[in-house]
């Protein structure tokens, strides 16, 4: 049995690169044998162009789609069983000021939207993310699979974090690509309110800067609110020091406009960390009512401080974190994929 995955991109410490491999792999241990190509890649890929030639009638196919694919009418004219996983297509209006190209990408992303089902199958990262597709396919034929895989550097770690280090200050961190979506700003925002409630915050801001125009509007912003020195671009970083990064915070800060799923709230989950998660995106659904949410900054603000004066809701957060992670992990086990190749067959 043969397994091909194919992307745009694949690369590791990219949310969509790094399920791809990860499907490879357990696709693997299950006993397909699985490859995994795109147009552009590093790591154990290889080029989508020599995989036209490969596939036959008794294979399967699966397509990881995020954005406007070139090759998507080329992958749905290939034989054999053919699944799209479907991660969810940001809003162009949200990437339309810092970045243009790529909002036109994801407007043209839309477009090829009614292509998609043509697909035997198709899955979502979640309900959230599978909704955008109402119109196109029945939502009760979407299968619902969570981004992520249970070998995955982070979740091999034990949930055990350190004891903090001071009980004084309150170190907050944001993680994921440092882009306008993510309204990084906001996070900034939330820090100085909290300051002026009284608590000692500061920030570390984790990911990738692929916009540089936006990364200084967040520094500006910083220094405009009076809290630059309390504010840092920590940039990308391996496994380890991003793991020090969670063992070392108070608690995960998410206010992104978009999210399909949201890897860094599950991630922080399983560690024990508290998530305190913007309302209106997948990152709610990810936390099911256990972490804290917010639609306004102050709210944010003012359930930061009641954290900081108040350690039994950290542990609350945290025992709760712990056991929906654990929920969400046991959906993407090598059993619950052995039954969705089983199904696409």
């Amino acid at each position: 049995m043969r397994l091909f995955i194919a992307a745009p991109d694949i690369f590791p410490g990219d949310a969509v690169g790094n399920h791809c491999l990860g499907i490879a792999r357990a696709a693997r241990r299950l006993g397909w044998d699985a490859r995994a190509y795109a147009q552009r890649f590093a790591g154990d890929v290889q080029p989508i162009e020599t995989m036209f030639d490969e596939v036959r009638p008794d294979d399967t196919l699966w397509v990881s789609y995020s954005i406007h694919d070139p090759l998507l009418e080329r992958l749905l004219a290939l034989p054999g069983r053919k699944l799209c996983y479907f991660h969810g297509v940001t809003s162009p209006e949200l990437l339309r000021e810092f970045e243009p190209v790529t909002a036109d990408l994801c407007a043209r992303s839309v477009e090829q939207f009614p292509q998609l089902a043509r697909f035997e199958r198709i899955m979502a990262n979640s309900r959230f993310t599978a909704r955008s597709l109402a119109g196109v396919v029945q939502l009760e034929q979407i299968g619902i699979l969570p981004p992520v895989c249970p070998d995955m550097p982070v979740f091999s770690r034990p949930g055990n974090r350190a004891a903090a280090a001071s009980q004084d200050d309150l170190r907050l961190l944001t993680v994921g690509r440092v882009v306008p979506h993510k309204r990084v700003e906001d996070a900034i925002d939330i820090v100085a309110r909290a300051c002026g409630e009284g608590v000692e915050a500061y920030l570390r801001i984790v990911g990738t800067t692929p916009n540089g125009t936006y990364a200084h509007f967040l520094l500006e912003r910083a220094r405009e609110l009076g809290v630059g020195e309390r504010v840092e671009l920590a940039g990308v970083l391996d496994d380890d020091s991003l793991f020090a990064e969670f063992n070392t915070a108070d608690a995960l800060l998410t206010v992104s406009q978009h999210e399909g799923f949201c890897v860094p709230v599950l991630e922080a989950m399983h560690l024990g960390l508290p998530c305190f998660v913007r309302t209106g995106t997948a990152a709610s659904e990810v936390a099911a009512g256990c972490a804290v949410e917010f639609t306004a900054l102050d709210e944010a603000a003012l359930a930061l401080r009641a954290m900081a004066q108040d350690r039994a809701i950290k542990e609350r957060l945290d025992a709760a974190g712990k056991r929906r992670a654990a929920e969400l992990l046991e959906q993407t086990s090598d059993e619950a994929l052995r039954k969705i190749f089983c199904a696409a067959q």
